[in-house]
């Protein structure tokens, strides 16, 4: 009877150390969470207060650099949280394991090395989409929103995270593009974009009414309130000239 109360109150001991493990990983997951969150949020008020907006829609309206500095903050944060969440996940359960079973880490030292080797040659292709997903989002050579050319796929950015990258294009297909094998980026949104629209006119069309109409109108969106924060320089009318036989 006192050996099975001795067995019984190992095993509670070590349910009881197990229980504590898990509690402190939640604990400290959810504190660190709530710090990245935090900082997240100061980082965006403070562009909202420089903007002076009072929500981030209102931001579109604001300079540049303050829309991508909540871009890359609000990015790097989802990456932080998930990259903690799996650490802090890790070691609970290593924790755990050597808590239940003390001698189970020891005795397979030499399998775990083996399975560790051969894991590292296979995760190379991991560490390589972290490794330049990381430098994607903290240099800021991509956002959520941004019209791309990844060589791969081309479109608009829907989704940056540290592993790949998510692009929309114009047919409406979602493609997933792992950051390890991205060599070049083209933005064509980042800072400004040109937008080049070509009307086709009838042969015996009268190119100067036509010139004219095209200013006009292009004009008249310049000037709306709406969209003349979003446009940057005056709109201009390129043609054939007959007259001149020149571009103008």
């Amino acid at each position: 009877m006192g050996r099975v109360l001795l067995v019984l109150g190992d095993i509670g001991v070590r349910a009881l150390k197990v229980a504590i493990i898990i509690a402190a990983a939640w604990l400290l997951s959810r504190l660190c969470r709530l710090v990245i969150r935090r900082i997240v949020r100061r980082v965006v008020d403070s562009a909202k207060v420089k903007a002076s907006v009072d929500d981030t829609q209102a931001l579109e309206r604001s300079p540049l650099a303050d829309i991508r500095l909540v871009q890359r903050t609000r990015t790097l944060g989802s990456i932080l949280q998930n990259i903690t969440n799996v650490v802090i996940a890790v070691i609970a359960l290593i924790l755990c394991v050597n808590a239940v079973l003390p001698d189970l880490l020891g005795s397979f030292a030499l399998v775990t090395a083996a399975v560790g080797a051969g894991l590292g040659f296979g995760a190379q292709n991991i560490v390589k989409d972290t490794l330049n997903g990381l430098f994607i989002v903290a240099e800021d050579q991509v956002g959520i929103g941004d019209v791309v050319d990844l060589g791969l796929a081309s479109g608009m950015v829907e989704y940056v995270s540290v592993r790949i990258t998510q692009v929309r294009d114009v047919n409406g297909t979602l493609w997933y593009v792992r950051n390890g094998e991205i060599t070049r980026i083209g933005n064509m949104s980042q800072g400004w974009a040109r937008a080049i629209i070509d009307i086709g006119v009838p042969a015996d069309a009268d190119v100067e009414a036509v010139e004219s109409a095209l200013l006009n109108a292009s004009q008249a969106l310049a000037g709306d309130p709406k969209w003349r924060t979003r446009i940057l320089d005056a709109p201009e009318v390129w043609a054939w000239s007959p007259s001149t036989a020149t571009p103008s």
